[in-house]
Parts: C-alpha cells; structure tokens; sequence
C-alpha cells in the first residue's frame, strides 16, 4: 500500500533528521527518532532502547551522512517499512562508504519513530554486516 502524501513526507523528514542529528552529534535528537523499545543492527550487533542508541552512536565515527529518498511501504495503518541508501564520508580521513539500510516505524503521538533499524554495507561482494577487510 502507497503512503499518503502526508505520511511520505513526515516519514522523508524523520530521516532527513536521522541523518542531520548525527551529523550536528546530537545525540538526544538522533536517540528521540527512535521508539523507547526500539532495535538497532548495525556492524552485526545489536543494540536495544534508548540506552543502546546512545551506546552506538558513542561508538560510531564522526563525518556526514547523505541519504537517498526513502522507498516506503505502507505495513499497516500506522506501520511502515522503508529502504533506503546513504554515502558516509568519514571525518577523520575522507573515506567514504556505501550504506544500505531497513528500517520498519510506527506512527505514534508524537509523530513516525524508527522501531527497528538495520544497516549493512555495500561492498565488493555484496551487501555486508562489516566492511570488507
């Protein structure tokens, strides 16, 4: 099922803030896109709620993240599934990688929230929970 154009846009800015926030390393701002509960794979580990996110995005190296427009699909009334590609350029040297991610959200009071996320890397022999080494 399509999503509204009120839901396609409130969900395009929910991610255009993801990457916002950790490009400006706000952390509150990245951890409040997420429900309470929320899921986060990345590197092939896992990380649950609030206080995994900030232990992620601890962890995670500085530089900008330049997303593609999300693909969306409507899962249910207030449920959605998007995939969606994003170009990290590290600050620390330039190097840049290719970033695939899925990720399913929930409608809630106070707007869309990423539920669950999982993120995996584009390499040479396909997509990867770990840069090619």
């Amino acid at each position: 099922m399509p999503a509204s154009p009120e839901d396609h846009a409130a969900i395009s800015t929910l991610l255009a803030r993801y990457c916002l926030t950790l490009d400006l390393e706000d952390v509150e701002g990245w951890v409040s896109l997420f429900t309470p509960d929320a899921r986060y794979e990345v590197y092939g580990r896992t990380f649950d709620g609030h206080d995994g996110l900030r232990e992620v995005f601890t962890a995670s190296p500085r530089g900008m993240h330049l997303g593609g427009v999300p693909a969306i699909e409507m899962t249910g009334a207030d449920r959605a599934r998007t995939t969606r590609n994003l170009l990290f350029a590290d600050r620390s040297d330039g190097a840049s990688s290719n970033v695939f991610y899925v990720d399913d959200l929930v409608r809630t009071p106070e707007g869309w929230r990423i539920a669950a996320c999982r993120s995996r890397l584009h390499t040479a022999d396909g997509l990867a929970d770990r840069p090619a080494s």
